[in-house]
């Protein structure tokens, strides 16, 4: 750089250095360039010390406050990216997503299932749009959460200077007239007759698989009691091997104590969630005097009945279970 050439560069320097600044380029606008130099006085009477140009310092300075950095190659890459933004081209916008819900049965979610789907898209080609029907299959694993979202890139309408989006489908559970989903557990919901809450009774419930529970209630049974079968629900997905195994023994175990239990778990649902059933009590609209006389026979009979009590008792026993004039399978209407 020649002596004419570093004095124009400097000069430069100096009016960045003055007019960037507010409280220098304020003094330049009202009194001048002598001034600024020189020196003012404030309106205390102080004199406020002059602006002074430094060739040694004062360019390193302005250059670090317009780059961002003093050095040098690294203001030159930065100055490079800016140009290259400038001159490329921005990524076309992405399409909207198309959002689709996908029902299953729970006997299909309980199984798995391979879904073949349908949807349309809008096609747009030299100024017309024309519509396209499109298939798809979805790949229901054993268990699947609800609203799990299978995503297909791509999918959606295809727009000039667009990306198509993705058609999305989130799973849902269709309605089943047995049971509802809750996580990886199925509810039943079943209601007993006040006889049957106090008695015992055997709860027959059919399974998505084909089977048949018979799950006995054998304490008094109050509204709003919930049994739980661990086993008997949705499959888990993420299951591991030693779940799986666990699984199998806990199964076998439940089949050994007679509960109608699968003795070994089925093959699309190794590991499983419980079954939660969820009992309500039915009772009757009315009783008759004679009913209530029993109830209260039957709730204040004494701990150590006496023998009078005892043949009341082994009398009302055969009149109630006699084979032709006995009354013990009759199912009660109220």
């Amino acid at each position: 750089m020649d002596e004419n050439e570093a004095e124009e560069f400097f000069a430069i320097c100096e009016a960045y250095d003055v007019l960037s600044n507010p409280k220098t380029k304020g003094t330049y606008d009202l009194y001048g360039e002598e001034t600024l130099k020189s020196g003012l006085f404030d309106s205390t009477g102080t004199k406020v010390a002059p602006y002074r140009f430094d060739p040694k310092t004062t360019p390193a300075q302005v250059f670090e406050r317009f780059f961002g950095t003093n050095n040098p190659y690294e203001a030159l890459e930065l100055i490079a990216s800016q140009f290259e933004t400038l001159t490329t081209e921005p990524p076309p916008a992405k399409g909207a997503a198309k959002i689709y819900p996908l029902e299953l049965t729970l006997e299909e979610i309980f199984h798995g299932c391979l879904k073949r789907v349908k949807h349309k898209r809008m096609v747009q080609k030299d100024d017309i749009t024309i519509e396209e029907d499109r298939e798809l299959t979805i790949d229901v694993k054993p268990g699947m959460p609800s609203g799990t979202r299978f995503i297909f890139e791509g999918e959606g309408n295809i727009q000039e200077k667009t990306v198509p989006g993705p058609v999305i489908f989130v799973l849902k559970p269709r309605p089943h007239p047995l049971f509802s989903r809750r996580g990886d557990d199925l509810v039943y919901k079943v209601t007993l007759p006040l006889y049957q809450s106090l008695i015992g009774a055997l709860i027959e419930i059919p399974t998505l698989d084909g089977r048949t529970l018979k799950i006995p209630t054998k304490d008094v049974v109050t509204p709003g009691t919930v049994i739980t079968v661990q086993g008997e629900g949705l499959p888990r997905p993420n299951a591991t091997a030693a779940d799986v195994a666990a699984a199998a023994a806990a199964a076998a175990a439940a089949a050994a104590a007679a509960t109608g239990l699968a003795a070994t778990p089925s093959t699309a649902a190794a590991v499983r969630g419980s079954l939660v059933i969820e009992i309500n009590l039915l009772f009757p609209a009315h009783l008759t005097e004679t009913q209530k006389m029993l109830f209260k026979a039957a709730f204040f009979l004494p701990p150590i009945p006496n023998e009078e009590q005892k043949k009341a008792v082994r009398d009302f026993e055969a009149a109630f279970f006699h084979e032709t004039k006995g009354w013990s399978n009759c199912n009660s209407k109220n």
